[in-house]
Parts: C-alpha cells; structure tokens; sequence
C-alpha cells in the first residue's frame, strides 16, 4: 500500500491518497481535507508523512512563507491526529528569512529520524542552503546545522533510501521563474552517512523538464504493470500541472502519460510513503 501526502492549489491543508500499485490512486476521506492547521500561519504546505518504527505516523509540514517553524501532528491510524504544534526550527539563526518543505528520514548510522529542509540565512534575495536537525522522538531535538551546500541556491530536498546508501534529490533553484529557463529543475546525488556527518557525489544533469520542484521518489511493486521500477513525481509549478517521470536506474527519467498514472487532480508538492 502507498499513501500520498499532498495540499491543493485550492486549500492549503493536508489531503491524503492511497494506491495498492503506486499507480491508481484513490484520495481518501471523499477528497476533503483529513486535517487543517490551526497554529501558526494555519496553511499546510509541503505535506510530508512518515512512519516510525513502531508504526506510528508524523506530519510535517511548511508553516507559510516566512515561519521559522514546521508544523507537526501525529496518529496511529491516519484519522485521528494529536499533539499539533509547531516546531521552531530556525529561530537561533540570524537572518533566517524561512523554513520551507521539511522532509525526514531514518539515519541508521545515528539511529535517529533527520528532519530536512530550505532555508535562507542571510538579508537580501532568498539563497536557500538545505538544513537539517534529528530526533529520536520528535519531541526534542538537535540544534539546527547546515546539511547540504552545492555552492547555489536549492530547495525541496528528498531523500530516498537504496541499498547502503541514499539519493538525495532536490530542485536547482537558480535563475528565474519564466520559460527559457536552464535551472529550476530536478537534480540527485548519491549521499552516504558517516559517523560524524553526510558525504555526497557528484550532482546529476537536470532530471525533468525546467520549472519543476518539490520530487519524490518511490519504488514500483516486483508485480507491476508498468516497465518501470521507479517513479518520480514533480510539481509544475509554473504552468499549474503535476507530472510522473518513471525509470529503471534513477538516472534517466521517462515522463510518463495520464493513461500510465492516475493521479489525484490539483495536487501540490507531494510526496509518497510506501508502507510494510
């Protein structure tokens, strides 16, 4: 079973699909919202869901644009949620401007969950680096350090697990927002944790089209229809679409057709967890 985690381009708030393949998805609760935000900004962005391993489930999401928070709840079933709050990520840090589209993962080197996410550090126009802080109970947590710097500006990083190592995706976010653009695209790189902190590869050449943002990544079933084993999906952010690139090697992606893929319609920045 996959559960996707998603807001709308008409209701900021935490909606939520379910596949038996990972590729016909049907949304849940009859397409309403499964929780709206009342603290901080009381928007939902950015949806992420991820589930310990004791099974219980954790939502991040990003609390507005200019929160140096991330807005947290938690459940056992997915219809009953607890404990919502927010979690001030940022505010030691001078000049912070935003806490944009957490994400986490489970570190098994240090045995803890690491939450990641954008953020600008410095006045001026926004030059996002990703940042990250662990827990090992999402109620305490590390300061806030620098995760991964390529040297320019990135957004919406996403880890996907493979074998002994991890690839890192996230989207270029140098040039500008309008067609003719050679950035504000999806790149990877392969990222090993070591004992005291991340090691990662060489960056990939642009993965989709310009003028995407905020992947994920998910792994097809053994069984599945589709000649694939991997799915990427993407916001168009630009032109208002949401696309689903597939690939066998997570190097070469292959857009895939409506016909291929059926998707929830008005979707924003998702991201998918498959479960046991």
């Amino acid at each position: 079973m996959y559960l996707l985690s998603y807001f709308k381009e008409d209701a900021e708030d935490f909606f939520l699909a379910e596949s038996p393949d990972g590729v016909m998805w049907t949304e849940r609760n009859n397409g309403c919202a499964i929780l709206t935000s009342s603290v901080g900004s009381r928007q939902i962005r950015d949806p992420f869901l991820l589930q310990d391993k004791h099974g219980r489930f954790h939502l991040l999401w990003t609390d507005g644009w200019e929160s140096l928070s991330i807005g947290y709840a938690t459940s056992t079933d997915l219809i009953n949620w607890e404990d919502l709050r927010l979690i001030p990520l940022m505010e030691h840090v001078p000049d912070t401007q935003n806490v944009w589209a957490p994400e986490a993962f489970y570190d098994s080197v240090h045995d803890v969950y690491r939450i990641i996410w954008s953020s600008t550090t410095q006045p001026g126009s926004r030059n996002h680096r990703i940042w990250s802080t662990t827990t090992s109970d999402f109620t305490s947590f590390t300061e806030a350090a620098l995760f991964f710097d390529p040297g320019f500006n990135v957004i919406d990083a996403s880890v996907l697990s493979v074998d002994d190592e991890y690839l890192l995706l996230f989207k270029d976010e140098r040039g500008q927002n309008k067609p003719g653009t050679e950035f504000k695209a999806i790149r990877s790189c392969i990222m090993k944790m070591t004992s005291d902190k991340a090691v990662f590869g060489s960056l990939s050449s642009m993965l989709t089209p310009p003028l995407m943002e905020g992947p994920t990544v998910y792994e097809l079933p053994a069984n599945s229809k589709l000649p694939w084993k991997w799915i990427m999906l993407a916001d168009g952010f630009h032109e208002g679409y949401y696309a689903a690139f597939a690939s066998n090697d997570l190097e070469k992606w292959e857009i895939l057709s409506t016909s291929s893929i059926q998707l929830p319609t008005r979707i924003r920045h998702a991201s998918v967890l498959r479960l046991n």
